[in-house]
Order: structure tokens, then sequence, then C-alpha cells
């Protein structure tokens, strides 16, 4: 059976990261998919420390959330990572994570390599600015460097004109070009 993992990396649940993510997550589920769902913002997740024990263990040395969280990504096919564009970026909650899969990884030749394999990446953004053209340059920096890490980037949905907490709910074709993703690509 296929797994996914999903990361919502909103304050707001039922906002509009939520609302997508689970949409894809309603499409995947329909192919026999299992998934799992973590929200950020509720969890005990540590700032990396820059203290390398990664490089010789695989794992963290820290003990907080993030050990789960480790072995759901070794165990996926799909990584979820959906996060509201706040000042031009990823929200400190879904930073906070991508800081942390520094393990995912291992150095040979001065080159960062996946350590557990390569998972497929689906990157779900909201953002208020009205068109997706305004950060496709750093939503394609995130894809680059979470390539490193095993994570290659599948798909990405992006919703413009989020000016209010349930904007995607209320866009029908994001809705099912959500539903779709997990329907004909997670699979």
């Amino acid at each position: 059976m296929k797994k996914v993992v999903a990361f919502v990396g909103s304050p707001r649940k039922n906002g509009n990261i939520d609302t997508l993510v689970n949409e894809i997550l309603k499409g995947s589920t329909e192919n026999g998919v299992e998934s799992k769902v973590y929200y950020l913002n509720d969890m005990n997740i540590r700032g990396c420390q820059g203290c390398l024990y990664c490089r010789k263990h695989k794992t963290c040395c820290l003990n907080d959330d993030m050990k789960n969280v480790y072995d759901d990504i070794k165990q996926a096919d799909y990584v979820i990572i959906g996060s509201p564009v706040y000042i031009c970026q990823v929200s400190a909650q879904t930073k906070l994570l991508m800081d942390r899969l520094y393990p995912l990884t291992e150095i040979d030749k001065g080159k960062h390599i996946p350590r557990f394999g390569n998972k497929k990446l689906i990157m779900v953004y909201s953002q208020a600015a009205p068109l997706q053209i305004f950060f496709r340059s750093y939503f394609k920096y995130t894809a680059k460097h979470l390539k490193g890490m095993g994570l290659k980037l599948h798909k990405t949905l992006v919703a413009t004109k989020a000016f209010e907490i349930n904007s995607s709910a209320k866009n029908v074709k994001l809705i099912e070009k959500a539903y779709n993703i997990g329907k004909k690509y997670i699979i």
C-alpha cells in the first residue's frame, strides 16, 4: 500500500492550506493510499542546533516531535508540504520543519544525497498575491533544496488571492484541482 505524509504549515485549522491538503488526501484515499497529517503549529519542534549529530547517526539528537516525522517520511512514497506565504516565504512553522529535515541526507563527495531514497513531493501554497508568478522563483528555490533530501517535486498547487481564511474552500476550480492531484497523481 502506498503512503503519503502531509504537513500543514499554517496555524489556521480549516484554513486555506488545511482545506487544500485535505482535498488532495481525499482524492488519494480513493486510490487506497494510506495518509497521515501533521499540523506543525501543534507540534513541539525545536530549531536545528547545527551540531552535525545527524552526519554520524541517521536521526537528530533533539528529542522532540520530529522523531516520529523522520520515520513517517522514511516509510512514505509521497510527501505533501503546505504553507501560506508570509513575507515572501513559507511560514515559520514550515521553515522549522524544513531546517530539521537535514537528517534525511548523506554527504557523498561533497554533495547532499538522499539517505532514505526519493519521495514524490507535492507543495501547496496560499498567497494573497493575485498571480502565481509572484513567488515562482522562491518556490523553485525551495524545491531545489528539498531535492537533496530525497523530496523530488512532483506537483505544485498555488492558491492565489487568499485574503480570507476560507478563500480556497469557496474556489470550486481550486478544490477540484486539489482533489485531482490526489486522485490522479498519488497512486
